[in-house]
């Protein structure tokens, strides 16, 4: 007989317009928990789907857990509204269940856990450029404040400490996986051989890279008051040059007050707008707390 391990295992996989393959997706994972795992369960978030997948699950003989959300939120919402209702030891998160892969290396992922590891991220060899870009540029932009290697994931294994954790800091979950690493908890990758095209539009894909690098660094701070400061110091040299030409040029009468007057103005209002953008990124990064989804309807499936 096989070895079952005791520990409770959660899996929230993401559904949306999925009625091709869901069938054969929930089986797979149900396999791999049966033959792994005493205690499982397998969560479902119906991302508002258009086809039947949603009519699929409900009439399928299998024991799982599914939530119905009454609007199409982003996917790193969707799987929030799973992982919160999670009740696993371990917790494995499908973003996007039309991926074509080996379901196996959840226990894979799980052994690596096994070894200290509260976070371990499936990721694939090839990626789109864009996303190669954001990384990149999102990596460089944190090695300020916290060394970090994040990339794209297909799958993300985390255990109840490493949840715990990321839920005591506080913050809002823009981005899971880089809530992840930044929790300060030790992360391990497993590579897979996929080429990865998330099925997310160019502006939903968009929306979250700006997201995660107004969130999770200060590149956009930093921008803006580089920008304050470049006007600032514009605004001062204005200054300095109206009173040189004030007494060694020949300007109109009453153009260098003037223009003293206004370039006062100026720096007053630009640095202003430097420290009101920085107060207003503290607020955004400390009190944006609220729940990013809304259910409509969870029922558990018994048979």
């Amino acid at each position: 007989m096989k070895y079952l391990e005791d520990n409770y295992i959660s899996i929230v996989a993401v559904v949306h317009n999925n009625e091709n393959i869901i069938e054969k997706k929930i089986n797979e994972l149900l396999n791999i928990l049966k033959e792994n795992f005493k205690h499982y369960e397998l969560i479902l978030v119906d991302n508002k789907s258009a086809d039947k997948s949603l009519e699929i699950i409900k009439k399928m003989p299998a024991n799982f857990t599914y939530i119905e959300l009454p609007v199409n939120h982003d996917t790193q919402s969707a799987l929030a509204a799973g992982v919160n209702i999670a009740i696993g030891d371990y917790l494995v998160e499908i973003e996007d269940i039309s991926i074509d892969m080996d379901y196996n290396l959840i226990m894979d992922m799980y052994r690596k856990c096994q070894e200290g590891n509260d976070f371990v991220f499936l990721t694939p060899q090839n990626t789109s450029f864009l996303s190669k870009l954001f990384y990149k540029v999102l990596n460089s932009s944190l090695t300020n404040f916290f060394k970090a290697d994040i990339g794209s994931s297909l799958m993300t294994l985390s255990s109840r400490r490493g949840q715990n954790k990321t839920a005591d800091i506080g913050r809002k979950l823009v981005n899971r996986n880089v809530s992840y690493v930044l929790s300060g908890l030790k992360y391990a990758y497993i590579s897979c051989d996929i080429n990865y095209r998330n099925t997310r539009s160019f502006g939903q894909n968009f929306q979250l890279m700006m997201q995660t690098l107004l969130y999770y660094t200060d590149i956009a701070t930093r921008a803006c008051q580089n920008i304050s400061l470049f006007f600032l110091a514009v605004s001062v040299f204005f200054i300095f040059y109206s009173i040189y030409a004030r007494f060694v040029g020949h300007p109109v009468e009453g153009w260098a007050s003037t223009v003293i007057i206004i370039s006062i103005g100026f720096a007053g209002v630009f640095l202003i707008m430097g420290m009101i953008i920085r107060y207003l990124d503290n607020i955004l990064k400390n009190t944006s707390d609220s729940k990013p989804y809304i259910y409509r309807n969870i029922e558990k499936k018994q048979f």
